[in-house]
């Protein structure tokens, strides 16, 4: 009698499982749809897909967003991916990029960047790395911050700020010198800045809370804001003075920084991360678990998006299985 190695059985049953998937016996993960609300519409504002078909983690999908010279965006995503996408363009598919490198489960958090330099979190190692612009690693920056998780650069300063989810603190890098200095204690998550570099923001305990970049004062408090709020950024172009604020329950919020007042712009996405702005249109990324979408305003108008079918990322999800669990989810 023949026998068969594990190995073998494990790549045949992984086999059948996507023939039931594409036969429509297993039905593929289908993850929320985000849609703007009426209030939105009025402001002008439209909301398209940079780019789909994700892997995923625990609802975790892509993070981190960072822009390089010719025109490429790179992504990271928390099974560990690297992605390199050739334009800053919508309706583009993550399967049809090559993933650049691979850094493990929970190690390609969140990206920020000064200058021509890329740096990258990674929450299992708690270490803060570089990457070059085409997503392989370049060197190891800062290590001891366990759960390194959100980050924001500091262009007057070059500095990055790097929160540690659930261990309390929030560092002050120096990528050159690579030394790291505690700036407040505070278990956050997405971080930004103020556009003169004056206040870092962060999510703390449903709440967006903004300290002072030179003294690590409180200066402003959000109030408590619903679904879960995860990442959050300062607006530029037609979205300044503005706070915008992603949700792990698929909510989009954006938050008036004078008068705390609250409005609630898109409902029904899946699980919400960071958000990024992007540089060259002024538009907003933000990040879902198996999609990166666009917000853009009554000027801006992006492409025609090509979201991937559910299909395409229920492979995508099944090949990424072994990633880990994200450290305190919300």
């Amino acid at each position: 009698m023949l026998s068969h190695s594990p190995i073998s059985f494990a790549r045949k049953a992984l086999f059948a499982v996507l023939i039931l998937v594409v036969s429509g016996a297993i039905s593929a993960p289908v993850y929320g749809a985000m849609v703007l609300t009426p209030t939105a519409i009025a402001q002008g504002l439209t909301l398209s897909t940079f780019a789909s078909g994700f892997p995923s983690s625990s609802s975790v999908g892509p993070l981190g967003v960072a822009f390089v010279p010719g025109g490429g965006v790179l992504a990271s995503d928390y099974p560990g991916n690297v992605r390199l996408f050739p334009t800053d363009t919508d309706g583009q598919l993550a399967s049809s990029v090559p993933v650049a490198q691979n850094y493990g489960g929970a190690n390609a958090v969140d990206l920020a960047q000064i200058g021509a330099n890329i740096y990258m979190t990674q929450q299992s190692n708690g270490d803060l790395v570089q990457i070059n612009a085409n997503g392989t690693f370049n060197q190891t920056i800062v290590t001891g911050m366990p759960a390194a998780t959100g980050m924001v650069a500091d262009p007057f300063t070059g500095h990055l700020f790097v929160s540690t989810l659930g261990n309390n603190v929030i560092w002050n890098v120096d990528p050159i010198a690579k030394t790291k200095t505690a700036f407040v204690n505070a278990s956050a998550d997405g971080l930004t800045i103020s556009a003169d570099g004056t206040e870092i923001y962060g999510e703390v305990n449903g709440h967006i809370i903004g300290w002072s970049a030179t003294t690590g004062l409180q200066l402003f408090d959000s109030g408590l804001i619903p679904g879960g709020p995860d990442g959050a950024a300062i607006g530029a172009g037609p979205f300044s003075g503005q706070l915008f604020v992603n949700t792990n329950g698929g909510q989009l919020y954006e938050i008036n920084q004078s008068t705390l007042a609250q409005t609630l712009l898109a409902t029904g996405g899946s699980r919400g991360d960071f958000v990024t702005v992007d540089p060259t249109t002024n538009t907003l990324l933000l990040t879902q678990t198996d999609s990166i979408l666009r917000l853009s305003g009554a000027t801006f108008v992006s492409s025609t998006p090509e979201p991937a079918t559910c299909l395409l990322t229920g492979l995508a999800i099944l090949g990424m299985g072994y990633a880990r669990r994200r450290i305190l989810p919300r």
